[in-house]
């Protein structure tokens, strides 16, 4: 016996009493024991066999068994792989439910009965954050619902200060954009009687006259449930850098091989939903990921939709607030983990 099939025996027989620990403590499910208990039968195998199995690879035109093992090892590490990235996302979700639940406990409970709500999230605003409030409130939108995304600025003392004209609901921390939106549903769904939610960004981009827009289309069309703003409907003059304006078109086209939705302008902000639609709706991803999930819960409940142009204000302060265009490989990366792993 080589120190080779010593290691085999002993890597199998660690594993086979983990399998056996796991399944009884019920951590996973059958098929994954069963996967388990395979890896450990084929490890004792090659360990006490190894001769005997070299005449049975070369039928799949292998001529080693160690090479079987190697092929098998990679495929397991990569299950492995997954398997942690799904309890690390899972552990995620868990402890942003957590937060939001004690930030929706914590905040005012306003039953009202209205016809639309602004939802904002918020994260480090103090700049521009109260312009955007009162420029809402100015043009008598009042039922504005404000969720603080865990800032570690002035936000949440500027905020306070609107206590009066606003539904402010805070994270304890930062659980990105779709924590912050989904907060948001969650607290209408429980405490508000009303008939649209519009979307709105906290840094100043979106110009209210749009808002207006989006109200004539779902007048046109009584069975539209969502319309979504895009700045590129439309030829326009924007200073939109060139590299984040590739970037923006890549990934519509990425989203439509995702989920079979075309729109020209997936990461805009700027949105409304019938109250139903996101009754209908529950995100669950992070970061700007959350786009492409809710186009792709969008696709999935059959929800009819429509875009309508809007403006996008580029300004010193918006441009410096982007997050890094490289940072849409790891948003990729996180919607097809999504889509095809969990």
């Amino acid at each position: 016996m080589t120190w080779l099939h010593f290691f085999f025996i002993i890597s199998g027989t660690i594993i086979f009493i983990a399998s056996l620990n796991i399944a009884r403590k019920q951590r996973f499910s059958a098929f994954l024991f069963l996967i388990f208990l395979s890896v450990w039968i084929l490890l004792f195998v090659f360990s006490f066999f190894p001769k005997t199995l070299d005449d049975f690879w070369k039928i799949f035109w292998v001529t080693r068994w160690a090479d079987v093992l190697v092929y098998i090892s990679v495929i397991f590490l990569i299950y492995v792989s997954l398997l942690l990235l799904s309890k690390i996302f899972k552990n995620n979700e868990d402890t942003t439910k957590l937060i939001r639940e004690i930030a929706i406990e914590k905040s005012v409970k306003t039953k009202i009965v209205w016809k639309e709500v602004i939802l904002i999230r918020a994260f480090n605003e103090a700049k521009v954050i109260a312009w955007v409030l009162e420029e809402l409130i100015q043009n008598w939108y009042k039922n504005i619902l404000v969720v603080n995304d865990g800032s570690t600025d002035e936000t949440q003392s500027i905020l306070e200060d609107f206590w009066e004209k606003i539904i402010l609901v805070s994270h304890a921390t930062n659980r990105w954009a779709w924590a912050a939106l989904e907060t948001g549903f969650e607290y209408l769904r429980r405490f508000w009687k009303i008939d649209y939610v519009i979307t709105f960004d906290a840094d100043g981009q979106h110009l209210v006259s749009d808002i207006k827009k989006f109200d004539e289309k779902f007048d046109e069309d009584a069975k539209l449930w969502a319309i979504f703003g895009s700045r590129f409907l439309e030829k326009s003059k924007t200073n939109v850098p060139f590299f984040r304006k590739v970037i923006l078109h890549l990934w519509k086209i990425f989203t439509f091989f995702v989920s079979w939705i075309y729109l020209t302008d997936t990461h805009n902000w700027l949105r409304w939903f019938r109250f139903e639609t996101i009754k209908k709706i529950h995100l669950k991803m992070d970061s700007m990921a959350y786009a492409s999930e809710l186009i792709e819960e969008i696709r999935k409940k059959k929800i009819k939709y429509a875009e309508v142009f809007v403006v996008i204000k580029y300004t010193d302060y918006s441009l410096w607030k982007w997050q890094s265009s490289l940072n849409a490989i790891n948003i990729a990366l996180k919607v097809i983990f999504n889509k095809f792993f969990k």
